[in-house]
């Protein structure tokens, strides 16, 4: 079953495409078009603005090349030396990577046309403008920084007065990424009379609001597979199928590598974690599971240096046809990518924005593929994001376990109900019975399978400390917190899940027992200072430091034994308990004094007026001593619990205070009006 309808042949396109661009998408492999593509590139070739939404894995990097490709080849005047006709911006460097490997395809056909790919990291800018200045390209395909920056330099000699059509690809995902005032840049830049494209899976509100500022009269192409049996559409290709399974926190693991033998034991898999901390730690851990030895496992997230990014990448991707590889990533690798071969993706952490969900997805069952897709859901906490997914448009079903996990066929709820309501216990016997086991002894003895790779290697446990803390750290941010809350989460589990030896310190483990444990994890029986790291280079800086800690002890002990058992630093008591009551009772001080300022502002200012004698403000002035008083009983805790800026402040206050007193006795003498008096009062009070 074909997950996008063919709609129709390439040559009944009107207006109609180019002999070198049929014998382009034939010798490709495309005898027909896509749905995406039969509505955008006639629009784009009659000089339209589209905004294209489509679901993942449509075609869609065709329905802007193709006309980018058709414009230059047609225009009258060839584009001169500097002159670039198209430029394409990618959210990532591998989706830039992968539209030019799309375009190389076409270069055969039109050898007058030259593209250039601009991605930070893997070259310098001068490289690049070195490189424009020699190619003399015409389209230019890059991410939004380095694109930004060529054409900000006057001295990269690029001229766009001739742009004929600017791409946005994953439009949304560059909004999401921060990169809304780079585009802003790039398309001031840009000449007006130009045709506009955004392509993207998802429509979001930044996304249209991008759309009003910087295209015309735009035409929208919505293309979705339709739900045949709930009516309406659906976000994700028809030959994709989704699964959820609910297992305990500790579990996810084990999950995974049953999953992995079972089901891509001759077949490429894109495993998703939430943080790049976890894909280092666990590439590192799963690397080493005797289970998965047969797996070619690579790891691939955004704090990668670039250069080991693009390698990792180019070696999962040339991974052959049936052989098992695994991908470990975040979402850097979950939009619009389209890695050959890939038909199963399981998402061990739900992503933190529920858009990246479809994108997850996507990556299996590309382009006609049948792919199988499959989250992890803690039980009892997380079902209701099955609820939310199915608003969302994404067809999801349940699946099962069968003495470990084992994927079942998609059913209706109905029918599955009606099934099990008809057997009884000795006709279950032997099928897929939809109950996850607890913890169990098989998780229990993984679980400590792992944690005996992490004692060969004090690297790993490092990692696992940093992928634990990441991860918790991820998990309080989720943009569906109503769902994911940080107070459900189970600590212990996920510290025995993540095979960790010792728990970290941190605010969310502030309950933690006096062994070093919580409920739920009990730390392994290790000696730390003997515990050491693999590399030679880690573990001589270990001994050194810890060396330097001892004999720092030592020289501790032995000057406290000099002193008679006491340490020679003196130390101020803190007293814990009366900490807050003290800062309360300062502020209090505080709040007090500056109503004894005010009550002396306004007696002056009414002795300036003459509504009252001197006399009759003893009271006033007497608060003034109290005041000062005050001052010289709280100085000291002022300085330990207040910056020195409301100090000076104060300051400021008395000085003022004391002017105003002076001005007032000029106003009672008759060398100043009471004009002047609150003028002069009313300047000073505004500079404090």
């Amino acid at each position: 079953m074909a997950s996008v309808a063919p709609a129709g042949s390439w040559e009944s396109l009107e207006p109609k495409l180019s002999p070198q661009v049929l014998d382009a998408v034939s010798t490709m492999g495309f005898s027909e078009m896509t749905p995406v593509q039969s509505g955008a590139i006639p629009l784009f070739m009659k000089n339209k603005d589209v905004v294209v939404e489509a679901v993942t894995g449509s075609g869609k990097t065709l329905s802007f090349l193709i006309p980018i490709l058709e414009k230059i080849h047609r225009r009258s005047r060839k584009l001169g030396p500097n002159e670039v006709g198209a430029i394409v911006i990618s959210p990532t460097r591998e989706l830039a990577t992968q539209i030019t490997k799309v375009l190389k395809d076409f270069e055969p056909f039109f050898q007058n046309i030259s593209h250039q790919l601009l991605i930070g990291g893997e070259t310098s800018l001068e490289e690049d403008i070195a490189t424009f200045q020699e190619v003399h390209p015409d389209i230019l395909i890059g991410t939004p920084g380095r694109l930004e920056d060529i054409l900000s330099q006057k001295r990269s000699g690029v001229n766009v007065k001739e742009l004929e059509v600017l791409v946005l690809d994953e439009a949304d995902r560059l909004l999401d990424m921060g990169f809304s005032v780079s585009l802003n840049k790039i398309m001031s830049l840009l000449p007006k009379q130009r045709r506009t494209g955004l392509f993207s899976a998802t429509m979001t509100d930044g996304l249209s609001e991008l759309v009003r500022a910087g295209l015309r009269n735009p035409v929208r192409v919505v293309v979705k597979v339709e739900d045949l049996v709930g009516g309406g559409g659906q976000r994700t290709p028809a030959s994709l199928h989704i699964g959820y399974i609910l297992c305990s926190t500790s579990q996810k693991l084990l999950l995974l590598s049953h999953l992995l033998r079972q089901e891509a034991n001759n077949k490429k898999t894109i495993v998703y974690f939430a943080t790049c901390a976890s894909v280092d730690y666990f590439y590192k851990l799963l690397s080493r599971l005797p289970a998965l030895s047969d797996f070619a496992i690579h790891s691939l997230h955004g704090k990668m240096e670039t250069k080991k990014r693009s390698l990792t990448f180019k070696s999962f991707t040339d991974i052959p046809a049936g052989s098992p590889g695994v991908l470990l990533c975040t979402d850097v690798a979950s939009r619009g990518l389209d890695i050959p071969d890939v038909d199963f993706v399981v998402q061990v952490d739900p992503p933190q924005d529920p858009k990246a969900f479809t994108h997850r997805c996507g990556r299996a069952g590309r382009a006609g593929r049948e792919g199988k897709a499959v989250v992890f859901l803690v039980k009892g906490k997380e079902e209701t994001y099955v609820d939310f997914l199915k608003v969302r448009k994404v067809p999801i079903q349940r699946w099962g376990w069968k003495g470990g996990p084992e994927i079942i066929e998609d059913m209706a709820e109905e029918d599955e109900d009606e099934e099990m309501a008809g057997n009884d216990d000795e006709a279950l016997l032997g099928k897929i019975i939809r109950e996850e086991p607890e913890d169990d002894a098989e998780n229990a003895e993984f679980l400590k399978g792992l944690q005996k790779i992490v004692k060969t290697d004090r690297d790993l446990h490092d990692k696992g400390t940093m992928a634990y803390v990441s991860f918790i750290r991820s998990y309080s941010k989720h943009e569906a917190s109503f769902i994911f809350r940080s107070r459900d989460l189970d600590l212990g589990a996920l510290a025995r899940g993540y095979a960790l030896l010792r728990l970290p310190k941190m605010p969310e483990l502030k309950n933690e027992k006096s062994g070093g444990g919580i409920q739920g994890f009990t730390p392994a029986d290790i000696d730390m200072d003997k515990y050491k790291y693999q590399d030679k280079q880690k573990e001589a800086v270990r001994v050194k430091k810890l060396a330097e800690y001892k004999a720092k002890q030592e020289q501790k002990e032995k000057e406290a034994a000099a002193n008679g058992g006491k340490n020679d630093k003196k130390r101020k008591p803190i007293n814990k308990a009366s900490a807050w009551s003290e800062k309360q009772e300062a502020k209090e001080r505080k709040m007090d004094r500056q109503l004894k300022k005010q009550r002396k502002r306004d007696y002056l200012k009414r002795l300036a007026n003459g509504e009252i004698k001197a006399d009759e403000g003893k009271e006033g002035e007497g608060d003034d001593d109290d005041d000062k008083e005050d001052e010289k009983e709280d100085s000291k805790e002022e300085k330990a619990d207040m910056s020195g800026a409301e100090d000076e402040d104060d300051e400021d206050s008395w000085e003022a205070l004391a002017r105003e007193e002076r001005l007032a006795k000029k106003v009672k003498k008759g060398k100043l009006s009471s004009k002047e008096f609150d003028k002069e009062v009313g300047n000073m009070f505004a500079d404090l």
